[in-house]
């Protein structure tokens, strides 16, 4: 099928961060549905030169065609060719956008895709015209992600962080020793997709490989800490293998971890707040109590208007998991 239309891709695609995979997860698909693309490849965060593009190698060509379509920074908006029609994907977890990118999406594109409601409103509430503003919410690939049965017992916890104080992976790890630290039929797996780089970074949290080591000691066998680079396969087959999907992040633009633990058959815990809440409800998540508060480092870029988070209530997160664990899902 051809629709007459070229499209250009201007962004990172060799990374394992959510915003690259849905990027090529895109790409794919306009390939399938007979759509002309070229690829003009960025680096950023988590870039990976030997990363397996499979079919998308062959179109890293840098060609300009009639719609640029990015899922970059908008700080680099200046380099998009002028001529063409530009579309520019974004999430943004915070509640007031940064004077920069409101100045450069609103300049820039002439349109945004953005992967929730949630994100949707901070976007219309920062000032970004509404008409340009459309949203687009993330899939995922039943190759990878689909249901397997399982039992309604609650023993295997699974989490996919980072060291970022948004996702409060310290948080999880605190109630969760507290809640099954005399309990040995119990085991959390964590999923990182990096440790820590050697300079820690005013958003990541202090010591972050010594909080692991400490927690290590601590749970001993009812730890597991996956620090290698997993295929989407692979990905799959780990939320198969675990019971619940747990996360105490602070705010998501969307969160597909949440979703993918779903589509492959498995409930999920998280706060209810932020742009989950359009797939998450009572019927297969456990919701965690939190308070809203201006951010204390979490913030990525620093912006001039207060920011805010949900922090989790710890103590009902531990009340909760014994529950989990008790009469199940």
């Amino acid at each position: 099928m051809s629709y007459n239309i070229r499209i250009t891709y201007f962004g990172i695609i060799r990374s394992i961060t959510s915003w690259a995979k849905v990027a090529r997860e895109i790409l794919k698909g306009l390939i399938k549905n007979g759509i002309e693309i070229s690829i003009y490849e960025t680096k950023g965060f988590l870039y990976d030169k030997n990363f397996n593009l499979e079919l998308l190698e062959k179109y890293v060509s840098h060609k300009t065609y009639d719609i640029i379509f990015t899922f970059e920074h908008p700080l680099k908006y200046y380099m998009l060719p002028k001529s063409s029609f530009k579309i520019g994907f974004l999430v943004y977890e915070f509640t007031h956008l940064p004077q920069s990118w409101i100045e450069n999406i609103n300049k820039y594109l002439d349109m945004v895709l953005v992967p929730s409601t949630f994100t949707y409103n901070v976007f219309i509430n920062s000032g970004i015209k509404k008409e340009k503003i459309k949203i687009l919410r993330y899939g995922y690939n039943p190759n990878y992600y689909y249901p397997t049965k399982k039992t309604n017992k609650i023993n295997n916890f699974l989490t996919v962080s980072s060291p970022h104080k948004r996702e409060s992976l310290d948080i999880l790890l605190e109630a969760f020793t507290k809640a099954f630290k005399d309990n040995n039929n119990v085991r959390l797996t964590v999923k990182l997709s990096y440790s820590q780089f050697k300079k820690n970074k005013n958003f990541e949290i202090p010591s972050f490989n010594k909080l692991i080591e400490k927690y290590q000691k601590i749970l001993n066998s009812k730890l597991k800490i996956i620090t290698d680079k997993l295929s989407e396969e692979d990905m799959g087959n780990l939320y198969r293998n675990s019971d619940i999907y747990i996360s105490l992040s602070k705010a998501e633009s969307f969160g597909l971890p949440f979703l993918e633990s779903l589509a492959c058959g498995r409930p999920v815990v998280s706060l209810k707040y932020g742009g989950q809440l359009d797939f998450l409800n009572d019927k297969n998540t456990v919701f965690i109590k939190h308070v809203l508060k201006e951010t204390q480092d979490e913030l990525y870029e620093k912006t001039k208007e207060k920011q805010f988070v949900a922090y989790p209530e710890i103590n009902d997160c531990i009340e909760k998991l014994k529950i989990i664990y008790n009469k199940g899902f």
